[in-house]
């Protein structure tokens, strides 16, 4: 018997055609729950479907990550930082033909591409301990139209719309802007690199109560069911043959869910 009121409330909620929760109960299990309303062949409502997974073992495997993370990002550091200054002083000890010039520029292509890698594994591990919050008041547009601003030049180049959607009822919020800023940040990198062109990328914002919705919307390749259960899981990429070109490290969305319950906020797909 599951007794939650959470999951009560999203079997009634007729906000959405699809919801999702995930739910941690007493005894440590953890389950990730996902409601759609079934439709006719008149398209009228006649009733809902509640899927439950239990991911207990996912979110075992997770807290084992963050502890290899935490206890390996540091020790790669200092000899990736030794690696790129010595491929960097090559070029200054001679000449050197083309063909040496490519392997050097591929080297310190890679040395960067790890050295991304691991500043994103030492933030989430800074996130998930809390260090470090720098709270202030904000109005959370001004980060969002920031962040926007920032990606135009992106959405341009890929002919992807990116449009804004705020109710003028938002209030001002306690958070650490930075951290809000790189939430948003990821979600519409992500919205933009999943988009193809002529796709339509928006970012909104609603004040609901005493809380407040960001949400990105793109109508790019699109999630299956079965992969938003371990979306937000560190380096859990979804696997479809349109992506598998796109680089990502899988840890974009673990930061973000980070980022928000760290707040005391939650995230969903």
């Amino acid at each position: 018997m599951i007794d939650s009121q959470e999951l009560l409330e999203l079997i009634l909620d007729s906000g959405s055609d699809q919801r999702t929760l995930e739910i941690q109960r007493e005894d440590g299990q953890v389950l990730f729950a996902s409601v759609s309303d079934i439709q006719s062949e008149h398209d009228e409502d006649f009733g809902r479907v509640c899927i439950l997974w239990d991911i207990t073992h996912f979110k075992k495997l997770d807290m084992l990550k963050s502890e290899f993370v935490s206890t390996v990002s540091h020790d790669l550091r200092a000899p990736l930082t030794l690696m790129r200054g010595y491929a960097t002083m090559l070029t200054m000890i001679g000449t050197m033909n083309d063909q040496q010039k490519e392997f050097v520029s591929k080297i310190l292509t890679s040395a960067d591409q790890m050295g991304s890698l691991i500043d994103n594994l030492l933030d989430l591990g800074r996130i998930e301990a809390g260090i470090g919050l720098n709270l202030e008041k904000v109005q959370p547009v001004f980060v969002i139209n920031e962040v926007v601003e920032t990606f135009r030049p992106q959405a341009v180049n890929k002919q992807i719309s990116l449009d804004v959607e705020i109710t003028a009822d938002l209030e001002p919020i306690e958070v650490d802007v930075a951290l809000l800023r790189q939430a948003i940040a990821n979600l519409v990198d992500n919205a933009l690199k999943y988009s193809t062109a002529e796709g339509h990328v928006v970012i909104g914002a609603e004040q609901i109560g005493g809380e407040q919705k960001i949400s990105v919307r793109d109508d790019g390749l699109g999630i299956a069911t079965t992969d938003q259960a371990r979306l937000f899981e560190k380096f859990y990429r979804a696997r479809r043959k349109e992506s598998l070109t796109i680089k990502g490290t899988g840890l974009g969305l673990a930061i973000v869910k980070s980022i928000a319950e760290q707040h005391g906020g939650t995230v969903s797909v």
